[in-house]
């Protein structure tokens, strides 16, 4: 028989399951989380930034922002190539197999390239979880790493659980072993969203990582309680809660002025030189109202005029 992660469910955990199948469920088939390049981008900078702080990492927003756009910032080197490396193993989502070991290995590679010796291997010696100087959890000692990830994958391919307690029990079991010596968080945490991604796919722009950010303290409190309890029943409950918090905005009803953001920058997006007069008429609104809101989006920094009034074009910030 194959190994199979300590862990039982309980009413709370199913109770948010149900409830993030029906926040799932209410994502419109055009929801920005699904469909928007913009907001693509966004949750991106927000996701990185938020596991490489919950690491350390200490460049602002818009450092990062400027990196994932391939401009040069003073920082830090370390921190510099950290966002760097996780942008590339983040773009890699899609050609990511989540059922491979040889493919987190390659994931862990590219996030930890320039960082550490011999990035993409398991550790040969023993590390441990910290909360700051609070050693949390030591991992599996390093000799048994290799055959307990490839009991884990084991069980991941074979496992009949719903994929978003599979998701959270990875994740859970894939810190507890600990099984590099060093970017595990970062790593666990880009597993957890392709997990995600592979049961419902606008789910791998989910800010999960930021929503974990702002609850660190507790995060690294539920990792403490299920190792001390000897099964992943808590930290399970506490990231399904966050799963559910961070879609939450996503899944309330889309307001007018939202739904004219998303149609107008849509419809500049395939019609550059399109006017405010056809916009109004697509929207079914007054000229007038079309106008304000072109200058809003463009005082917003969405939407941009290039070139003069009559021969110029739109362009959509991506």
């Amino acid at each position: 028989m194959g190994y199979e992660p300590p862990f039982e469910r309980t009413s709370e955990i199913d109770d948010l399951c149900m409830e993030i199948a029906e926040l799932v469920g209410k994502l419109h088939p055009d929801s920005g989380l699904g469909t928007s390049p913009t907001l693509h981008r966004e949750l991106r900078i927000r996701t990185i930034r938020s596991s490489l702080m919950i690491e350390g990492n200490t460049l602002s927003e818009e450092a990062v922002t400027a990196i994932m756009d391939g401009k040069r910032v003073l920082g830090p080197a370390r921190d510099i190539l950290e966002v760097e490396n996780a942008k590339r193993a983040y773009e890699l989502i899609d050609s990511l197999d989540p059922l491979s070991l040889d493919d987190l290995l390659r994931a862990h590679r590219v996030m930890m390239d320039g960082l550490i010796e011999h990035a993409g291997c398991f550790r040969s010696g023993d590390v441990g979880v910290f909360d700051g100087e609070t050693l949390i959890h030591a991992g599996t000692p390093a000799n048994y790493v290799p055959q307990v990830m490839s009991d884990l994958f084991g069980w991941l391919g074979a496992t009949n659980l719903h994929p978003l307690l599979v998701s959270c029990i990875f994740h859970y079991e894939f810190e507890f072993i600990h099984p590099f010596a060093d970017g595990n968080g970062r790593t666990g945490r880009l597993w957890h969203t392709l997990l995600l991604s592979r049961w419902r796919p606008a789910l791998a722009w989910l800010p999960v990582e930021s929503v974990i950010r702002e609850r660190q303290h507790e995060y690294y409190r539920v990792l403490a309680e299920s190792n001390a309890a000897g099964s992943s029943e808590r930290f399970v409950t506490f990231m399904l809660q966050v799963i559910h918090d961070a879609l939450l905005p996503f899944s309330l009803p889309e307001t007018q002025r939202e739904s004219r953001v998303r149609q107008a920058l849509a419809y500049f997006s395939a019609h550059p030189k399109g006017t405010i007069a056809e916009l109004a008429d697509l929207l079914g609104c007054s000229k007038r109202s079309a106008e304000r809101l072109v200058a809003s989006l463009r005082q917003e920094g969405k939407l941009r005029r290039e070139g003069g009034a009559r021969g110029g074009t739109w362009a959509v910030r991506e």
